[in-house]
């Protein structure tokens, strides 16, 4: 009896692989010499293909350059709705948590790419990142943070765009003094403690209150002096990336 033929891979499947393969090889070169030391000839070559075959794919290094934030940041979007949609835990601490863990991971294994996409806006780059791929990625957030104040887990009255910047800020500088601090092996320090740090400042700044329940003087200004300090390192922060 005869074998049946294995099937050969399609035009579209051999073309798909290469320009995954062409995007790996640009993301590797690009955080090892920069934009403007990156050479599409060492990409080629990284790559597995000729130098010509990429400006099959892409007109210039800037399209490629562009193409590969886009891949990056789209794909941090999607790993962080996947982070969410497999979440068991239902109410908005918890979710905050399993988000938090995901974005500070994040950004310590990527640090050297995402210093380069923060280096292009920087320096007005024609290949920064656009904002619109920031927005989706920080509306995993934005979508979290209504969603507790929908259901009454949250204060009313507290104000998104602050909350957002104190996550990611935060998380951010935290990320980075981990990350300046650690030898080769980047999963050696424990991020945990700034995770549950995160979360106890949201619950006790953001969480509300139930009817009649008088908060602790103390605790609040324990807090306000942590709010206060949080918005000092994120405006440091804000200010090295700007």
């Amino acid at each position: 009896m005869a074998s049946k033929a294995i099937p050969s891979e399609t035009q579209r499947a051999k073309l798909e692989r290469k320009e995954r393969a062409i995007l790996e090889a640009a993301r590797t070169i690009f955080v090892n010499h920069g934009f403007d030391g990156a050479r599409m000839q060492e990409i080629a070559r990284r790559a597995g293909i000729g130098e010509g075959t990429i400006y099959s794919y892409y007109d210039s290094k800037a399209e490629l350059m562009l193409a590969v934030l886009q891949q990056f940041w789209d794909g941090l979007t999607l790993e962080a709705e996947d982070v969410m949609a497999a979440e068991q835990a239902t109410d908005f601490f918890g979710r905050l948590r399993a988000l938090a863990h995901y974005h500070l991971n994040t950004v310590i294994v990527n640090a050297d790419f995402i210093n380069l996409t923060f280096a292009l806006r920087r320096n007005n780059s024609e290949v920064s990142v656009s904002r619109d791929h920031l927005r989706h990625y920080v509306a995993v957030f934005d979508r979290l943070f209504l969603r507790g104040q929908d259901r009454g887990e949250l204060r009313a009255d507290a104000v998104l765009w602050q909350a957002r910047d104190i996550f990611y800020g935060s998380l951010e500088y935290s990320a980075r003094s981990i990350e300046m601090t650690m030898e080769a092996d980047r999963s050696t320090r424990d991020q945990q403690p700034v995770v549950d740090d995160m979360v106890a400042l949201f619950r006790a700044h953001y969480g509300a209150h139930p009817e009649g329940e008088a908060a602790d003087g103390t605790t609040l200004a324990a807090l306000s002096r942590q709010i206060e300090q949080l918005t000092e390192k994120v405006d440091t922060l804000a200010s090295r990336l700007s």
